[in-house]
């Protein structure tokens, strides 16, 4: 992996001479610090500002792509005229767009069942949050009680041994996720919109496992950007931690108001 910052003259070029830009960005981790629990999270004013402005510029698309439900990140970026993906691209819209995994959607009932499974065995005073997210599920444990720490991680290796309904389990940062067999994720999602807004030239941005994804669709034709580095990554480049996105947001809005000039 390559330091963004150390090859920000080569990138600018790129980022100013493409007619379309589409910047895909996840939200926990990227465009909001990690929080204790999901609904900590916030997006600061001054990463709104940005990512607005950002909006506003001629022949740029923003996509906030999420693992988060559809209906939870939308209201915690808040705003208007840019494509949101939530489920890591089960199910995506914006503007003149809307689509969701028919296949996915079928699982829907297994979903729930685990979920509740997992509540009954994951009680509230153990410190794991089970997340409801319609289409898939988590299993946080990031506030993991000491006394529980040996019986979670045994239970959670029985059931994800266990014959799952057409579902499959997946790790990410401080997290477990279920998710539908064969579902889109972040990878698809980005090559789904892209395709519906003419291949514009892709920079995707993000932190956790579920990125990679969307890391290795974008390589070789776009520029993929890894908050933190990590051996083995499929982004090309990476930020040194969460606070330098905001940076990045700034970055990309000057190189194509540059190109304006």
């Amino acid at each position: 992996m390559k330091n963004f910052w150390k090859h920000s003259a080569d990138i600018a070029a790129r980022l100013t001479a493409a007619p379309r830009l589409l910047v895909t960005l996840d939200f926990d981790g990227t465009l909001a610090a990690l929080a204790e629990t999901p609904g900590q999270a916030r997006l600061t004013p001054q990463f709104k500002a940005a990512l607005k402005a950002l909006a506003a510029s001629p022949g740029v698309f923003v996509f906030v792509l999420s693992g988060r439900a559809l209906s939870g990140v939308c209201p915690l970026v808040g705003l208007r005229n840019i494509y949101y993906g939530g489920n890591h691209g089960i199910e995506i819209k914006g503007p003149g767009f809307v689509w969701r995994d028919a296949g996915a959607a079928k699982a829907r009932a297994g979903v729930a069942a685990a979920t509740a499974e997992m509540r009954e065995r994951f009680p509230a005073g153990t410190g794991v949050l089970v997340e409801d997210k319609v289409f898939s599920a988590s299993v946080h444990y990031r506030n993991l009680k000491a006394p529980y720490r040996r019986g979670f991680f045994s239970r959670m290796k029985a059931i994800m041994s266990a014959p799952g309904r057409g579902l499959r389990w997946r790790r990410g940062h401080k997290v477990f996720e279920l998710l539908p067999l064969g579902a889109s994720h972040k990878g698809s999602a980005v090559n789904r919109l892209s395709s519906k807004l003419a291949r514009p030239l892709v920079v995707a941005v993000g932190d956790d496992l579920t990125d990679e994804d969307m890391f290795e669709a974008v390589n070789g034709r776009g520029i993929a950007v890894r908050v933190g580095r990590k051996a083995g990554s499929n982004a090309g480049y990476y930020l040194s931690g969460q606070t330098e996105v905001l940076r990045l947001l700034r970055f990309i809005s000057e190189a194509r108001d540059w190109g304006k000039k």
